[in-house]
């Protein structure tokens, strides 16, 4: 079995993120974000769209810059991609030409060195058998559902034993029924392991059911709204246990009113979307000012 490890903890800063404009303005998509997620967390991060959701979770990793503040892991400033990250997008962006257990296996590359032959197919094995795709480490990415290629992305990133994990609306593309069966599987996997988790999604239902805590966010600029915590005793590995929690419908709906009250705002306002970013995660004119 591959050891538990500590989950990292994260501390944002006064956060904030200006993309630059052709005519030499600068569009503030955050300003004065601050959060912060303990080790072994699970925080998700909701909002109108435009709120900078997405562009936060990047700056987490490491993929994007910041303009402002300070962002660190462990006390360490984020300079590029962290060590001992996992990293779970909507596309599950599987190589083609590799095989489910190959793909899986790329998430090894960090730690590879560090590692027998005997122990990564170990690794994999385990990471396989845990999202349910050991009958399927053969196969192909076009021979996958779409449910099936998100849970080899998601082998993929916990197979070297991250201390944090990143998800950038990683159900978002499933349909309903897939997708309320990927969230219990996570949670499940949530539940026996260390690993802090940020993630990032639309559906205030899929936050209350997965989170310790929920930060809303407000657009235009975006920050931190409000940090929700999630007072739901765990584990929480059935969905169809929160439909009648009073609770969890008091969260939700709590929540709920929290977006919405942004809503209207964002709909009037002629601002550029922060989360709107092309296929290879950068805007055609993003050019980050200091």
């Amino acid at each position: 079995m591959t050891a538990v490890r500590a989950g990292a903890a994260i501390d944002v800063a006064a956060v904030g993120k200006r993309y630059g404009q052709r005519r030499g303005s600068a569009n503030v998509a955050l300003r004065d974000v601050n959060l912060s997620v303990q080790s072994g967390e699970f925080v998700s991060l909701v909002g109108a769209s435009g709120c900078g959701k997405t562009s936060l979770i990047r700056m987490i990793g490491g993929l994007a810059p910041y303009s402002t503040g300070s962002i660190t892991i462990d006390g360490d400033p984020v300079r590029g991609v962290p060590k001992r990250l996992g990293f779970v997008f909507q596309d599950a962006a599987l190589m083609p030409w590799r095989s489910v257990r190959e793909n899986v296996a790329m998430g090894l590359n960090e730690i590879s060195k560090s590692l027998s032959k005997s122990d990564a197919r170990s690794r994999v094995h385990e990471q396989l058998e845990l999202v349910g795709l050991t009958k399927f480490a053969d196969y192909y990415p076009r021979q996958l559902s779409g449910g099936m290629k998100q849970r080899a992305g998601l082998a993929r990133a916990l197979v070297s034993a991250p201390s944090l994990l990143l998800m950038d609306e990683p159900f978002g593309a499933l349909d309903a029924f897939t997708r309320l069966r990927l969230q219990e599987e996570l949670a499940l996997i949530v539940s026996e392991s260390n690993t802090t988790t940020v993630f990032v999604t639309h559906d205030v239902d899929e936050a209350v059911f997965l989170s310790d805590r929920i930060a809303v966010m407000s657009a235009s600029p975006g920050t931190v709204k409000e940090v929700v915590t999630v007072d739901l005793p765990r584990p929480r590995l059935r969905r169809q246990g929160l439909l009648d929690n009073r609770r969890a419908a008091e969260l939700r709906d709590h929540v709920l009113r929290l977006v919405m009250e942004d809503q209207d705002h964002q709909h009037g306002s002629g601002d550029q979307d922060p989360d709107s970013v092309g296929s290879n995660g950068v805007r055609a004119d993003e050019v980050p000012t200091a």
